[in-house]
């Protein structure tokens, strides 16, 4: 057999060498772990979304609420409002909200879901993606609300009748850090 002829025979052997499959392997297992980074982003900014969207539903909602009050002229239920539950005003509640609970366990609480605490008379949300959100609240993090009147310079007593605003007050500071820059 000439060297042609052995030259040909190898180049039409169907297969991978050991080294063009160890390349292949390691541009899929880069591909992967970008897509993998990018998809989990994207589950983060997707939370921090659904969580302002509740928010802002609710905000609108409190505000219907006390427009319905001072048209009929009825500043005691306008008054009722403070520290009540600010999901009974929406029609059609999250899916991920768990009621009304008074006795509970932080750590047993669903992460990525809102309940009410009727003890503090709060809402809160538990926070999923825990690494990209900041609050000086404790493990595990969370963002609690309320209804009640806005800070104002003179102190208004919970209950007045005298209560001419209302809003959905965030209790402790929170930011969500930003997990694509």
């Amino acid at each position: 057999m000439t060297n042609c002829s052995r030259y040909r025979s190898r180049k039409n052997q169907d297969g991978f060498t050991l080294l063009e499959l160890v390349l292949v392997v390691l541009l899929i297992s880069v591909l992967a772990f970008f897509a993998l980074n990018r998809f989990y982003k994207l589950m983060v900014d997707a939370e921090r979304a659904a969580m302002e969207s509740v928010i802002g539903a609710i905000q609108s909602a409190v505000s219907l609420q006390i427009a319905d009050h001072y048209t009929a002229g009825d500043m005691q239920g306008l008054a009722k409002l403070v520290r009540s539950n600010p999901m009974e005003l929406l029609q059609q509640k999250p899916k991920n909200y768990l009621g009304v609970i008074s006795h509970y366990q932080l750590d047993d609480i669903e992460k990525g879901s809102w309940f009410y605490d009727r003890k503090a008379g709060q809402l809160i949300y538990m926070v999923r993606h825990q690494l990209y959100f900041e609050t000086s609240l404790a493990q595990p993090k969370r963002a609690r609300f309320k209804i009640a009147p806005p800070p104002s310079g003179k102190k208004q007593e919970e209950g007045s009748s005298n209560i001419s605003w209302l809003e959905l007050q965030v209790i402790e500071s929170y930011r969500w850090l930003k997990p694509w820059g």
